[in-house]
Parts: C-alpha cells; structure tokens; sequence
C-alpha cells in the first residue's frame, strides 16, 4: 500500500488515469469474447461510399389534345424533326393551300415588277369564290398578284397568273396556256418531292382527282418560307396594293389567316371547301429562335385546333411562342 501511495505522489494523477483507461479496456474485451464477437476492424484511409444521387425520370411528352382535324402534321423545322404526325401522307382536297405551289411556280417564270392585264376570263365571282376583286382591263404587277393570291385567297389572281405564266412556257405546246401552266405545277410539285399532289387547278378548287397531303403541304411551306418575297408575303397581316388601267384603285387587302401576328405565327396558308373542310397551314417562332410547323387538313375549328397544337408543343417542349 504505500508503494501505492508513493507511486501516487511520483506520478500523480496521470498515471490513474491510465491505469483506468487499461482496465476498461481489458473488461471491453472480455464482454465481446463472451458474446463471440469480434471487433469492428477500421480500415486505413477508408472514406464513406457516397450517397448514389437517384437519376431523374425523363419528362413524359404530354398527350396530344383533341383536335376535330382529320390529319394532323407537327414538325420542328429547326430541329428538322417530326413531333406528331397523324396521316400525314393521306391524300385529302387541297383547297386554297394549293395556292403555296402555284406562288412557287409563277416565282421561277415571272418577275415580280412586271405588269400583266386582266382579262374576262381570269374573272370570278365573288360571291361564290374568294377574290382580290380584279376585273377585266386592270393592270397589276405579278407581285401584287401574289400578294393577292396568298393574302385574301383569290382565284382571280390565280387565273391571272396561271394564264399570264403559261403564256411564256413553249411546251407542252398542244396545251392552251394555262394548262401548261398547270404542267409546270405539276413538274414543281415532283421537283420537291411531293408524292401525293395531284395538280388540276392553279387555286385549288374541288375538282375530281385533285389532292395534296400534310406531308407535302410541309414541304410546301418550307420552300415557300426559305423564298425572301414569298415569306414576305404570307408573314403580311394586311396589304394596299394599286391596280391600274380603266378603274385605277387601291385594293386593301387582309389576310385570311387570323393567327397571323399572334402566338409567334408568321404564316404560311388557309384553304376552305366542302371537300377539304377548314385547313390550315402554319408557322411560328419561339423565344428561344425556334422554327415550328403545323399543317390540319379536314378541320371542322382550324384555329381552335392550331391553339392546341401551339399549346401542345410548347408543354411538350418548353418552347414558347414568340409574342
């Protein structure tokens, strides 16, 4: 005991505190050895697995909204990628969507600053079809002949242009000249690749055997808004042209497409008959300066079906319509 108590006072209270430190120790290892444990054994510069950080789910497309259109095609033009397509390749009546072919057609034969007269048999009636409201006698450039076919839709400007381009072709030369013209529609509507037109008017009226189909109107439009003048043209919401001759006016001219200028629209094309129904062809831009491009044959609400169709896109893609 008092080898204890000298060894106390040499070492103190440091040398306590070990001597606990071993004995319970030596009690740890006895608790486990009794159980049949073995002790954990640490492992030199180990470092916690991490946390695995869980993939996020891709964002499912949203369903495509109802639409009473009988074809529907969606396309990113920047992206040159198909976002819905239904029967886009069934051949339908074009009706006045036709008119894109025949404004790319008259582009390659006459120039827009040349200045055609009217006659009695480019005439029509405006009661029963749509017109820019020419009359015999009147003169106008081929500019403003476009502006009148693709801005009101109307077939007097068609004819007009169709006689007046056919003139200038020499073949098939058995035909009269605006059958040519119509010869040449139809070489241009091969040129690009549109496998389901079948030209037989220069406006699209409902004639037997006359059709088109969303894919190739989506052809259509892309020739027509990679021409300068024509994108021009169908991006104007309202136009004054000046018409000479007899009876010199100004024609005040509006655009039948009614989304023009709204939800990033900037054209291209509407087309309505009883055959073909409401039609619409249309392109717009987004905030992010994407291209986007639809095309409804066989609608019973082609503008309610375009809203959904922008709306759809735009959930399905985060893109937003231009203001």
């Amino acid at each position: 005991m008092t080898a204890v108590f000298g060894l106390l006072r040499r070492f103190g209270l440091a040398f306590l505190l070990l001597t606990l430190s071993v004995t319970i120790a030596g009690l740890t290892l006895t608790r486990y050895a009794s159980l049949g444990t073995t002790l954990p054994t640490p492992t030199v510069g180990s470092t916690p697995s991490p946390v695995p950080t869980p993939t996020p789910s891709p964002t499912p497309t949203p369903i495509p909204p109802p639409l009473t259109a009988r074809v529907t095609l969606v396309i990113d033009l920047t992206g040159d990628r198909v976002l819905l397509d239904q029967q886009s390749e069934l051949p339908l009546p074009p009706a006045s969507t036709l008119k894109l072919l025949t404004a790319l057609t008259v582009r390659e034969i006459l120039h827009p600053e040349e200045i055609v007269t009217v006659q009695s048999e480019d005439e029509v009636d405006p009661t029963m079809e749509s017109t820019m409201g020419l009359a015999a006698g009147d003169t106008v450039t081929v500019h403003d002949l476009l502006i009148g076919l693709l801005l009101p839709s109307g077939n007097d400007a068609a004819r007009t242009l169709a006689r007046v381009a056919g003139e200038r072709l020499a073949t098939p030369s058995e035909l009269p000249p605006r059958e040519r013209f119509l010869a040449r529609m139809q070489a241009k509507a091969e040129e690009l690749g549109l496998e389901q037109t079948i030209v037989r008017t220069p406006d699209g009226d409902d004639v037997p055997g006359q059709v088109t189909s969303a894919r190739d109107l989506a052809r259509l439009a892309r020739a027509v808004l990679a021409d300068p003048e024509l994108a021009a043209i169908v991006a104007m919401r309202q136009a004054h042209v000046r018409v000479g001759g007899p009876n010199a006016r100004i024609l005040t001219l509006t655009n039948t497409n009614e989304l023009l200028g709204h939800l990033g629209v900037i054209g291209v094309k509407t087309g309505t008959s009883p055959a073909a129904g409401q039609c619409l062809v249309a392109a717009w831009r987004t905030l992010d300066e994407r291209l986007y491009l639809a095309v409804i044959l066989g609608s019973q609400d082609r503008y309610s079906d375009m809203r959904a169709l922008i709306a759809w896109v735009t959930a399905a893609t985060g893109s937003s319509p231009a203001p």
